[in-house]
């Protein structure tokens, strides 16, 4: 899938403020990922650390943190991982599903998932 890019806006838990980014979208990346530079701007602090692998096969140690994110006018908590003052904002598969939105590749753009309840 060729990347691309949706704005969303990402704040605290709370929801007390908000700041606007432009994420890749990467259904490859389970988690949201931000710079730390701007969680730590909104006030998020990291909650735990998990180990996490790269695309690579490499694992790592992240922290974590549940943020809200707005998204086509609606609002969800999220996972989010703290990335490095250089990283790309990424919008990952887990905040997509909590959505319900999936990917339409050829198009480039987020529309409706059917999501499964199971039995």
């Amino acid at each position: 899938m060729p990347p691309f890019h949706q704005h969303l806006e990402i704040g605290p838990r709370d929801g007390s403020r908000f700041q606007m980014v432009i994420a890749q979208v990467d259904t490859s990346s389970t988690y949201t990922l931000m710079p730390a530079t701007v969680l730590t701007m909104l006030g998020v602090a990291p909650e735990w650390t998990q180990t996490l692998e790269r695309a690579s096969g490499e694992q790592e140690e992240r922290q974590l943190a549940e943020v809200r994110i707005r998204l086509n006018g609606q609002e969800r908590t999220t996972v989010c991982v703290f990335g490095g003052p250089d990283s790309e904002p990424v919008l990952g598969a887990h905040t997509l599903l909590s959505f319900g939105l999936a990917v339409d590749a050829a198009n480039q753009r987020l529309v409706p998932a059917t999501l499964q309840l199971g039995q």
